[in-house]
């Protein structure tokens, strides 16, 4: 228990859950570099020279239209190799969730993909509220009858518990975040 918090009783009197699926949809994307891509996401790689004109000032060469300090310059064509091919990436496409009270009935959604399709994440969340028991401020004086906090816990925590159950409750002395949850009372 930190320095600034403070201990509260109270009950269960809620449970809740959600978990979320991710799913990418990749596809093909022409892209176009000066250096000669390489991998399995790689494809259709083509090398295209291309004649371009070139400023040529001091021994230094620079693009034609780039700004240039005033000297002797002149414009020459140069060869240029591009690499043009086509390449495989992933694109957050669709989310998918479940959600639900009580501790029965947890479970991923269901989801199915189709071709060039991922699941790129899985996220669930347990959220438990409680009620402060009639007389459970407990030390620090910082609960009252009718109060409630909400907290989230991981699996489980939350799935120790049962609506009605009694706790203890670690909470903020300043942010009423419920830092932890012991089981019964004492």
């Amino acid at each position: 228990m930190g320095v600034f918090s403070r201990r509260v009783n109270a009950s269960v009197v809620a449970l809740t859950w959600k978990r979320t699926v991710v799913v990418e949809q990749g596809h093909w994307r022409a892209r176009r570099t000066s250096w000669k891509p390489h991998g399995d996401n790689v494809r259709n790689v083509r090398a295209v020279h291309v004649n371009e004109p070139e400023i040529v000032s001091g021994g230094n060469m620079r693009r034609a239209g780039a700004s240039m300090p005033k000297s002797k310059s002149r414009e020459v064509v140069t060869d240029h190799t591009y690499f043009e091919y086509e390449e495989f990436e992933w694109h957050k496409y669709r989310t998918f969730s479940a959600r639900g009270d009580g501790t029965a009935g947890v479970h991923w959604p269901e989801c199915a993909l189709e071709p060039d399709q991922r699941i790129s994440e899985r996220r669930e969340s347990y959220h438990a509220k409680f009620a402060v028991l009639a007389g459970g401020g407990g030390s620090g004086g910082g609960g009252s009858d009718g109060r409630e906090y909400l907290a989230e816990l991981d699996e489980s925590t939350w799935r120790s518990l049962r609506i009605g159950r009694k706790c203890r409750l670690s909470v903020g002395a300043f942010s009423d975040e419920v830092e932890k949850v012991t089981l019964g009372l004492r």
